[in-house]
């Protein structure tokens, strides 16, 4: 007798949890000895101590024979423990794997007798289904091979729980090898598939439990290749509306969703079956799996459509208004499938919807914020901001937090004492919840090139206050630094695109950037990513419209500002850089067009103070930032130095003197005041320099480019891109093809030594003979080079020496090792240059200042497609009409190529096609005037 059983392993494993190792290798002593014993019950008990042990993570592959024997007896409950083992414990390397083959055929074959009996050694279905249950767990794809003939034998067994496991144990048959379905039944001469021929028979078998099986097992095989079962549609169908059961009904239903895409005649014939069962089920899995279905297999498409979509968005509202999270969450998923095609049955549960948005489930709210976006119109949009601006205002949340846990329940019980409801408990909002309602937000606002935004004012005033929302999710210990990083690349880009295509929004844009720029708190609080691309943005849009601003001095002490030099990164203050001084120039110019004397003090105080702190960024590490501040701090240099320039006087006619336009008579004393030509003198002209960073930064004004420009800009006639951009003089051309016939010395880098200057290269055969003769090759009209035979040595020479004068003042072109032979022997002789280091004053005439801005007409124009090269134009938009009829609206595309001598370009224009009417009347008109 055993000494121990699995129930006694298990008590003292429980009872010495300080020394496990112990005692189980105190166990596995013992069962190395027990399946030794030629007990059969002994030996099925160490088996079974050892399953438990092999579940703990050891390893009992030195039983494996013993599993076999167990799974020899005819015993029901030592054959059970065999298989057990057997299924829990062999692999493809077991080698006694062979020997159960052979074994489990032999169990299979074996007709049973009744359910049960009282004799211990008979076979009974028992012990077939013991079988069958490890035959699964057991299959490799060898032994799948092996035993799938017998297995499809037992499909047409006469018990039916037999033939119902048999069902189930095939899929694990298909998967290990899916040859089984070729295997024949007898009738292939009938052309029927072999395994398609033995679904339908199961399908219609008489046990309703065999025709389950078979429905999951079809559900299953079909999701990999559902037009292999279309065949079976006629059976399913009549099981969808003969049967009773409800999860078999569910499997054929979501059955028959990957088989409408496969044969779309299915759609009609599933509806009307489809729409009883919404309408008449009360099972909640079977109603969504109907409308799961209906939007899946593409039922909501088309007029027979239209009621199953309102019957379904019915039955979904019923969900929404549910207690219960799970349907409100299935809801709101069915219905974001829904949105796309049928939008107008979704917005009629506008309000439900958007009561979803404040649940306390954040995934209902996430699903939630899904539908608003695609509900979103031009009327709506600003509502349902404002609601979703109020989860990411801090007041809320930072009373939620001051407010400790225990008197936030006092507070509750007080209120309920007192009869009043209690709130909703305050959702705690996420970092990665707060991001991706901002980034929503954004896209709401800018679909279809902002589309839905009615007041742009708003809008501004929208993004400002997400600038300020972003540094407390930025600030977060919690937040990924990636989402800050593409939270700020998302507002600078909406800031400048909307400051760029909306030209009427560009004054009040200006001003809140510029108070943007002001805000210190604004720029001490922000340390990350996201502060620093909105104040990239906001100085961008003051630079580039600079023009806006009221007064440009504050704006320019707060981008040359000793604190946002020190914190902001070098890519973000070389745009402040740029900017500063292009709005510096034009604050130059316009106190030039206004010239006063007393500004001259104040320019010189701005300008010594400007060039100290782009002395400072010239210093810095970055390159960018260090070339922007040396160029720009060279530039204001300029201006500096041309305040103390000699200024003309400015003169203004006056009456009398011959140069006046009075008819009066010569007055001395006009003369004496006014000089000889009657001008009086009224001051200093404004130092010209002031006008000279103006026309830099101002000739061309930046607006959005269309995305099919680039395409459309045709290679213009004679460029060629191949071409080398500076051609080899004629003397280098000859070297080069002296130096490729004749083999001689050359330097340290390769280039030939000495030698005569030969004839030129690239001649072609016919010229070459020609040059035998002593006849050159003259210029021909097509722009050919003159190839002759020999060149005048003296021509040479000055071509030679007109070519070393302009590379030897050339700072960029690099000479040869070996330095030309001075021609000046006399060092006395070379002449002395006076150079004038004074800065002349520049010219008083003034450069034109640019054209005044046109004003925008009241409504709100946006650029929606952006510049396009010169002789292009965008198609006009055509306005979709619909027939009398009530037809669908027709149009077509005409592809009309339009090719130039430089390439050809393509332009695609939308044209309607013209009613039958219309074409009548147009020839019976030109009828009529031909006969006139």
């Amino acid at each position: 007798m055993f000494e121990q059983d699995v129930a006694g392993l298990i008590k003292a494993l429980r009872a010495n949890k300080n020394d496990e190792a112990a005692v189980v290798q105190r166990a596995l002593d013992e069962t190395r000895k027990e399946i030794k014993s030629k007990d059969v019950e002994v030996k099925a008990a160490a088996v079974l101590k050892l399953v438990y042990l092999e579940m703990l993570g050891h390893s009992i592959s030195f039983a494996s024979f013993a599993i076999v024997e167990c799974m020899t007896s005819t015993k029901y409950h030592i054959k059970s423990i065999g298989y057990l083992a057997a299924s829990q414990c062999f692999d493809k390397e077991t080698e006694v794997a062979v020997l159960v083959v052979n074994l489990v055929k032999k169990d299979l074959l074996q007709p049973p007798t009744p359910l049960f009996s009282s004799s211990p050694s008979s076979l009974t279905v028992a012990h077939l289904s013991s079988t069958l249950s490890a035959v699964s767990l057991l299959l490799t794809p060898s032994l799948a091979r092996d035993l799938a003939p017998d297995l499809l034998s037992l499909l047409s067994h006469s018990r039916a729980a037999v033939r119902k496991q048999t069902v189930l144990v095939m899929w694990r048959v298909v998967r290990s090898w899916p040859g089984v379905k070729e295997l024949g039944t007898g009738r292939e001469e009938r052309g029927e598939d072999p395994w398609i021929e033995r679904l339908r028979e199961r399908l219609g078998d008489e046990d309703l439990g065999v025709v389950s099986a078979t429905v999951n097992l079809i559900c299953e095989m079909a999701r990999k290749d559902p037009r292999k079962y279309l065949p079976l549609a006629p059976e399913l169908f009549e099981l969808l509306t003969a049967s009773t059961n409800n999860w078999m009904l569910i499997k054929i239903i979501k059955l028959f969703a990957v088989l409408t895409p496969e044969e779309p005649r299915l759609v009609r014939k599933l509806v009307p079956p489809l729409t009883e069962l919404i309408e008449t089920t009360p099972a909640m899995s079977l109603l969504y799996e109907c409308i799961q279905t209906s939007i899946v297999g593409g039922m909501l498409n088309g007029r027979d459509g239209e009621a199953l979509a309102t019957t379904c968005v019915d039955k979904l509202k019923s969900f929404l208004e549910d207690v219960d999270q799970n349907l409100r969450y299935i809801a709101l998923v069915a219905l974001v499938k829904i949105l796309p095609t049928h939008p107008h049955l979704v917005a009629t549960h506008y309000d439900t919807i958007l009561s979803c948005v404040d649940d306390p489930d954040m995934s209902i709210r996430m699903r939630a914020l899904d539908l608003v976006e695609g509900m979103v119109d031009r009327r709506s949009l600003q509502p349902i901001v404002q609601r979703l601006m109020s989860h990411l205002r801090p007041s809320s949340s930072s009373a939620a937090n001051s407010t400790s846990a225990a008197a936030a329940s006092l507070l509750q019980a007080q209120q309920s004492s007192d009869g009043a409801a209690a709130a909703a408990p305050t959702a705690v909002l996420s970092t990665s919840y707060r991001t991706s309602l901002v980034a929503l937000i954004l896209r709401m606002c800018s679909s279809d090139t902002y589309a839905n935004v009615a007041n742009f004012n708003w809008y501004i005033d929208t993004l400002v206050e997400l600038s300020y929302i972003s540094l407390s999710i930025a600030l977060d210990p919690a937040a990924a630094q990636s989402a800050g990083a593409s939270l700020g690349v998302k507002l600078r880009d909406q800031l400048v695109d909307v400051a760029a295509r909306v030209k009427s929004i560009r004054p009040y844009a200006v001003k809140k950037m510029a108070s943007l720029l002001g805000d210190e708190d604004f720029l001490e609080n922000g340390e990350g990513a996201d502060v620093s691309e909105v104040l990239g943005a906001a100085a961008w849009i003051c630079g580039e419209y600079c023009r806006e601003l009221q007064d440009p001095r504050p704006v320019i002490a707060s981008l040359f500002g000793t604190s946002t030099t020190t914190s902001l990164p070098p890519r973000i203050l070389s745009l402040y850089l740029h900017n500063g001084v292009k709005i510096y120039s034009q604050w130059l110019s316009a106190l030039a067009e206004n010239w006063e004397e007393s500004s001259l003090d104040q320019i010189r105080s701005i300008s010594t103070a400007l060039e100290g702190q782009l002395a400072s960024c010239a210093s810095s590490a970055d390159v960018e930032l260090q070339e922007r501040a040396a160029e720009l701090g060279g530039l204001l240099e300029l201006v500096r130095k041309g305040l103390d320039a000699p200024r003309p006087v400015r003169r203004t006619d006056s009456g009398g003197g011959f140069g006046s336009e009075s008819l009066d008579p010569y007055d001395p004393e006009a003369e004496e005041q006014g000089g000889f030509g009657g001008s009086q003198q009224e001051g200093q002209l404004p130092p010209a320099s002031l006008m000279l960073l103006d026309p830099l930064f101002s000739s061309h004004e930046l607006n959005p480019v269309n995305p099919k420009a680039q395409s459309l800009v045709a290679v213009p006639e004679g460029l060629d891109l191949d071409a080398v951009l500076v051609p080899k003089s004629a003397a280098a051309r000859r070297e080069e093809a002296e130096g490729s016939e004749d083999e001689g010395e050359v330097d340290g880098f390769g280039r030939r030594i000495g030698g005569a200057v030969g004839r030129e290269r690239d001649v072609p055969l016919g010229e070459e003979k020609r040059r035998k003769k002593g006849k050159g090759v003259k210029k021909s009209g097509g722009g050919k080079r003159r190839v002759v035979e020999e060149e005048d040595p003296e021509e040479l020479a000055r071509l030679k020496a007109e070519r070393l004068e302009r590379q030897r003042d050339d700072p960029y072109y690099v000479g040869s090792s070996a330095a030309p032979p001075s021609t000046i022997d006399d060092v006395d002789s070379i002449p002395i240059v006076q150079l004038d280091l004074n800065f002349a004053a520049p010219s008083a005439q003034r450069p034109p200042s640019p054209p005044p801005r046109e004003p925008t007409p009241p409504p709100v124009h946006i650029d929606v497609d952006g510049e396009m090269p010169d002789g292009f134009e965008l198609a006009p938009p055509v306005a979709e009409s619909k027939e009398s009829s009530g037809g669908e609206e027709e149009s077509k595309e005409v592809a009309v190529e339009t090719k130039a001598a430089e390439g050809a370009v393509t332009k695609v224009v939308k044209k309607k096609r013209k009613e039958p009417g219309a074409v009548k009347k147009k020839k019976s008109k030109a009828v009529k005037e031909e006969d006139m």
